[in-house]
């Protein structure tokens, strides 16, 4: 039997294996409580652990010029403790009852991760509850985890020669809507929070009206539903946040981001806007993106690094966001490298595929990736979790899972070069390079 088609016959065997230990809408129930809050429980029963996860809906792109990175800020201070609960006390009980958790912040929501064992549900459903609407905040401990905040930033974006260059790409691009700075925000900003804007904010945020609770494991619905009501369901409302209406103008021509530093070796980043989570033009860049720029068979990978041995590595990405993004090309050039050389070999495989499109090949793989991705992502309890909090944050609803996959399916590759002329043209494209101090652009 051909190699190919044995290859062909694992891969559609392992989906099909994939897709039976998925979990089905029907697995799924839904609840709401009066004050808002809304439930999304999945049993299952295999493993006595469960997965809690606490999503509201704010990230940065709730944010002000004055107030960004605050979002961030917040999910720092969850783990400072609360009126009832000091300093120290939620990771410590979480840890003696045998559970983990973690937190994240994203642009467009902020996630609360917990898992425990079974036994220990009822104390981590009244502590998340707990840190929902009596968060402390204490001047010394504030003051502290802004000191913590600060140091992060200088780590992860100032001493961090590809993340300045991307955050200075991002605000280059996006002049108006708030995806123009990154979830961490500006220093000046960080350093000059007041505390009653954070409070505020807080409030604002961390209500139970602007939160999605998503709870997969061992555990049963009814009883379950008794315990969120008891901890949860007496948390008042606030009035919904204001709405975020900010539509990014059109980009009018080419831009260019600058920046010059001390560095070992330049950097070069090339943004272009795209479209919204939710176009279809989005899943078509999605799958153009892998033959592209994922893995060393891709075709910017092949021709930098391995033909031209222009690069060190490629990379790039299109994110799920509530409003339209970019899609980003990352290259590290070896040193010494024309930076102008490298965009224009990029400008030369991306007309490629405006005039070609990908191969059968390329596409089919492309679609294996995704399918591989997704279905992978719901092998356990914590990421059918966080996928289904996720759909709820992005897309409105939890449902938007179960098609999901079906979004990708419907791409023909003969759209893709259509698509593609649509985005890769230099009005729409932002260059940014990192150039070491005393080199040449």
């Amino acid at each position: 039997m051909p190699k190919k088609i044995v290859i062909f016959i694992f891969s559609l065997c392992w989906l099909t294996v994939m897709l039976q230990a998925a979990f089905t809408k029907e697995d799924i129930k839904v609840f709401q409580l009066d004050n808002g809050l809304k439930i999304i429980l999945c049993e299952d029963h295999k493993i006595p652990n469960i997965s809690y996860y606490t999503f509201f809906k704010v990230g940065s792109r709730c944010e002000r010029p004055g107030l960004t990175g605050v979002s961030h800020f917040i999910e720092h201070m969850m783990f400072n403790g609360t009126q009832k609960y000091g300093p120290g006390e939620f990771d410590r009980l979480m840890e003696f009852n045998g559970g983990a958790n973690n937190a994240y912040t994203g642009d467009d929501f902020t996630a609360y991760t917990d898992w425990f064992p079974s036994t220990a549900l009822e104390k981590i459903v009244e502590l998340e509850a707990d840190r929902m609407q009596s968060l402390l905040f204490d001047p010394e401990v504030l003051e502290s985890e802004r000191g913590v905040v600060a140091s992060e930033r200088r780590m992860s974006i100032e001493n961090n020669n590809e993340a300045i260059l991307y955050e200075n790409v991002r605000a280059t691009a996006i002049m108006a809507h708030p995806y123009h700075w990154d979830v961490i925000g500006w220093m000046s900003d960080i350093l000059g929070w007041r505390p009653d804007d954070i409070k505020q904010y807080y409030k604002t945020y961390y209500a139970p009206n602007n939160a999605v609770l998503v709870v997969v494991g061992d555990f049963e619905t009814s009883k379950l539903l008794e315990l969120i009501k008891k901890y949860y369901a007496h948390i008042p409302a606030q009035v919904p946040p204001p709405p975020v209406i900010t539509v990014e103008p059109p980009q009018l021509g080419r831009k260019e981001a600058i920046i010059r530093k001390e560095a070992q070796t330049p950097s070069f980043m090339v943004a272009y806007h795209g479209p919204d989570c939710t176009s279809p033009d989005f899943f078509a860049l999605s799958i153009l993106q892998k033959p592209l720029l994922e893995g060393e068979s891709s075709r910017l990978y092949r021709r930098l690094v391995r033909e031209e041995q222009l690069a060190l590595s490629v990379s790039g990405s299109i994110e799920e966001k509530i409003d339209p993004f970019l899609f980003f090309i990352e290259v590290k050039p070896r040193p010494g490298v024309d930076l102008a050389r490298i965009e224009k070999i990029i400008d030369e495989e991306l007309t490629k595929i405006i005039q070609d499109g990908l191969t059968e090949t390329e596409y089919e793989k492309a679609l294996n990736i995704v399918r591989s991705s997704f279905y992978s992502s719901l092998q356990t309890n914590s990421g059918k979790a966080n996928m289904l909090g996720a759909m709820e944050m992005l897309y409105g609803n939890y449902d938007r899972l179960f098609t999901l996959i079906d979004s990708y399916l419907t791409v023909k590759r003969e759209d893709i070069p259509s698509i593609a002329r649509k985005y890769f043209n230099d009005l729409n494209k932002t260059a940014g390079y990192l150039i070491p101090e005393g080199g040449q652009k």
